[in-house]
């Protein structure tokens, strides 16, 4: 009697009488304790019975002992087992059964089974996925396994880049953070693995994929760490929210200063903190407060007009705190160009620049390289790379390049013209004025919210600060006086000292046409002050406020104190003026240069009217 024999007993009757068929598959096991059909049978048996736990018994004995199995028959099995555990959250009855026994197996007949799937698989997709399954089942198997799955998941992202980089960064780095896979001797490998987890995650972030930024950012320095544990760099920081990039900027440069030249780890510390401030940089330049987006840019700042301003200082510009966002703006812009500038030093300009080739930063790049060429006064640069950039808002494009036109010095036609485009797109959000416009040093820059307040008061300051040099002429028209004290209400009292100024030149010639006047000026002190000249006893005071429009038809008026019957109208012009003291100032003085622009024009740039 054969073990075949006794086989066929046992299927005749495990349908009708599985009590005996059992008794025969037992003593066949006595009978041919190694032999593979009998062991499976036995396996079939309890399995069909759905007896898990003696099917497991079965199963863990002919992984272990039986020689010369059926390699097909087993294949197939440990291949229906593979597969239920892989999808063990949507199994069928039969998968679940497969599941259960695999509880049942021996921790090292567990890990035998997956990895003779795992080194029988010829697919590599499969491979890895089955070697992560090894992984979640046995941690410790990391230590041994995650190279090889490593490098297949490197090899593959040839193939098919998307899918095995998702698998590296979503499912493999997690599993293998806290057990340090040994790759020292591929440093090569490391390095591909850091590159294309970030590359990742800037995706992720630049798609403004539903997460916390925070929390890709602390899976990014995870990154970082782990590479740096595998190659035994000195360690950087881990990723904390609170802190500033000062603090990693810190440890940076403690780093460099103990470093061989151009060491990787060096390099990718700098291109992490570099994208990291980069970005903080950009969120910050694009803020919601009260769910109301405001984008920021930077662009030139102004000088008191008593200062001379200084073309040949090399020193950068420092930023001014004008919101309450710009220091946060200041802070990342400025650690972002730290970065940048130490990447671009001899030792690691190359391989940065091939690093950056692979990570899809170019909408940032393109937009810090301008502001960083403003940053440091390289006009030329900037031109260049403003035609490269691409500028989805026609009003950012005006705001850059009347910025980019104040670089140079002195506002020019084209600035000027830049102007009466932003004022005609002025944004819809009112904003706030803002401080620290002017600052008495040779140059500063500003963060300028595009808000309705902030680029009129821009506009505005850039017509002031080139139009007030012409009141040191000795013959300074009347208008340009004039012009000015409608301009200046805007900031005032902070233009306090330039509006005196003003006033005392009139003072002095006691004659000024102004016709302007009654349409323009609103601001009480000013009012104020004129009425207090005209009123003076020790001095006669001639004023020509008539409308040019009523100078044209013939009529004119001019106020003088000696007349009859002046002082009653006079006072009734200055009554209506003060009426309109709370009048909308913003929609005043864009209407003021929307209309008087050609004659701002004439006076800024010394040119005839007709001529534009």
């Amino acid at each position: 009697m054969d073990e075949s024999y006794i086989i066929e007993q046992a299927k005749r009757l495990k349908t009708t009488d599985p009590a005996s068929a059992k008794s025969w598959i037992i003593t066949a096991k006595t009978l041919y304790p190694n032999n593979f059909n009998v062991q499976f049978e036995a396996y079939q048996l309890e399995k069909e019975a759905n007896n898990f736990e003696e099917a497991a018994k079965c199963f863990s004995y002919i992984i272990l002992t039986v020689q010369n199995p059926n390699v097909q028959l087993l294949e197939e099995e440990i291949r229906e087992l593979t597969n239920a555990l892989k999808n063990e959250n949507e199994i069928t009855s039969q998968q679940e059964f497969y599941v259960k026994m695999f509880q049942h197996v021996s921790y090292e007949v567990q890990h035998k089974i997956l990895m003779m799937t795992v080194n029988n698989t010829e697919n590599s997709l499969n491979q890895c996925k089955l070697l992560l399954l090894v992984f979640k089942r046995f941690p410790q198997a990391a230590v041994t396994h995650s190279p090889r799955l490593l490098e297949m998941i490197a090899d593959g992202m040839k193939q098919n880049p998307q899918k095995y980089q998702e698998m590296l960064v979503e499912e493999a780095l997690p599993l293998i953070y806290h057990k340090t896979p040994d790759l020292a001797t591929n440093p090569n490998l490391v390095c591909r693995l850091f590159t294309i987890s970030l590359e990742y995650y800037i995706r992720q972030i630049l798609d403004e994929v539903k997460c916390d930024t925070n929390d890709i950012w602390k899976k990014i320095f995870q990154v970082l760490m782990l590479c740096g544990k595998i190659q035994r760099w000195e360690a950087f920081l881990p990723f904390n929210k609170s802190w500033g990039q000062n603090i990693y900027w810190d440890k940076l440069i403690e780093i460099v200063s103990t470093s061989p030249a151009g060491s990787t780890h060096v390099l990718f510390y700098a291109t992490t903190l570099f994208i990291y401030s980069l970005h903080c940089y950009i969120k910050n330049c694009n803020t919601r407060p009260e769910d109301v987006e405001i984008n920021h840019v930077l662009v030139e700042g102004f000088s008191d007009w008593k200062v001379e301003r200084s073309d040949t200082q090399m020193e950068p510009p420092q930023i001014s705190l004008t919101t309450p966002t710009s220091k946060d703006i200041s802070k990342a812009f400025v650690h972002a160009a730290q970065c940048w500038q130490l990447l671009n030093t001899e030792q690691f300009q190359r391989e940065f620049s091939k690093l950056l080739l692979t990570l899809p930063l170019s909408p940032w790049i393109s937009r810090f390289l301008f502001d960083l060429a403003i940053y440091f006064g390289h006009q030329e640069e900037a031109k260049k790379l403003m035609l490269e950039m691409t500028i989805k808002s026609s009003l950012v494009h005006h705001i850059l390049k009347l910025g980019l036109n104040l670089l140079q010095g002195k506002l020019t036609f084209e600035g000027f013209e830049c102007i009466l485009k932003i004022l005609k797109e002025l944004p819809t959000t009112s904003g706030q004025f803002l401080e620290h416009l002017t600052l008495k040093v040779p140059r500063h820059m500003i963060f300028i919210p595009l808000t309705q307040k902030a680029l009129l008061q821009y506009c505005c300051k850039a017509i002031v600060t080139n139009l007030c040099r012409r009141i040191y002429e000795p013959n300074c028209p009347d208008e340009v006086l004039g012009d000015l004290l409608i301009l200046l209400q805007l900031e005032y009292p902070r233009e306090k000292e330039l509006a005196e100024q003003i006033f005392s030149i009139i003072a002095t010639r006691r004659n000024f046409t102004f016709n302007n006047f009654s349409a323009f000026i609103i601001t009480v002190d000013f009012i104020e002050e004129f009425m207090a000249m005209w009123n003076s006893h020790n001095e006669e005071y001639n004023f020509d406020f008539t409308p040019l429009d009523v100078s044209a038809s013939g009529t004119s008026r001019r106020t003088r104190g000696t007349e009859k019957g002046v002082r009653d109208d006079f006072r009734a012009m200055i009554k209506q003026q003060l009426s309109r003291c709370n009048e909308n100032l913003t929609l005043l003085l864009v209407n003021f240069i929307s209309q008087e622009h050609m004659r701002l024009m004439h006076f800024l740039f010394d040119v005839e009217v007709n001529q534009f």
